[in-house]
């Protein structure tokens, strides 16, 4: 009989274990979003800021702007807000939806990396008022973009 209650003794201590690590998982798992939450820009710049910049600085606020307005893009017909949900939309949290979603996630991962690298590469060539002129054009798309019909 001692040897039954080891044995259960055991068994439930691992069973709470692994409940207890699988509740750490799914509480360290960000939600998904349908808007990243590092969808958003902090700063909006005017042209004299800009050309007060070197170029090396200008090409990371190009960058920025880049990946926040491909971000926004793809569902602004159904929020611009950084970090909205699907259960925020009204929008099933089933899980076809949500394999959809993560999937989206990984290949915007690494889609954001080969841009990157490439913008790295090439847009060092371009003429520094070229770039300024583009990102005033993505702060503005994206002024459009998060205010909406307001706008």
């Amino acid at each position: 009989m001692k040897t039954y209650f080891k044995v259960l003794f055991v068994v439930l201590f691992f069973s709470v274990l692994s409940i207890e690590k699988s509740s750490a998982q799914a509480k360290n798992k960000p939600e998904l979003t349908i808007v990243n939450a590092n969808t958003i820009i902090a700063k909006y710049y005017t042209i004299e800021e800009l050309n007060a910049l070197a170029k090396g600085e200008l090409i990371n606020i190009y960058k920025d702007r880049f990946r926040v307005l491909m971000g926004l893009m793809p569902y602004c017909a159904l929020s611009t807000k950084p970090g909205t949900t699907l259960k925020d939309l009204g929008i099933p949290e089933n899980a076809d939806n949500k394999t959809v979603l993560e999937k989206e996630v990984k290949s915007l991962e690494a889609f954001d990396q080969y841009v990157n690298a490439s913008l790295d590469n090439f847009i060092a060539y371009a003429d520094k008022n070229n770039i300024v002129w583009a990102i005033l054009f993505f702060e503005e798309s994206i002024r459009k973009i998060s205010l909406g019909k307001e706008y």
